[in-house]
């Protein structure tokens, strides 16, 4: 059972960086980085993220809050929490 939930776990951060990364045009995002300082990164991205993470995850971020987290893991750990 522990087992189960751990590769749950693993899924649906991998899902969650999938969608941040997708939302950002970026390749791949990793916990550990800034998602802040990519290239697509502005107020009309942090609004689509805003608008993504309330659809898929019942997480209301405010856009102050996005501008907040220092990492891409932050965030998921906030969102999935």
């Amino acid at each position: 059972m522990a087992d189960e939930a751990k590769e749950m776990s693993g899924d649906r951060e991998r899902e969650f960086l999938s969608c941040l990364a997708e939302i950002l045009e970026e390749d791949s995002i990793s916990p550990g980085d800034d998602y802040r300082e990519t290239p697509m990164w502005g107020s009309l991205t942090a609004f689509a993220l805003k608008l993504d993470m309330q659809r898929r995850y019942g997480a209301d971020l405010s856009l102050a809050e996005l501008g907040e987290f220092a990492s891409a893991g932050d965030l998921m750990r906030r969102v999935l929490a």
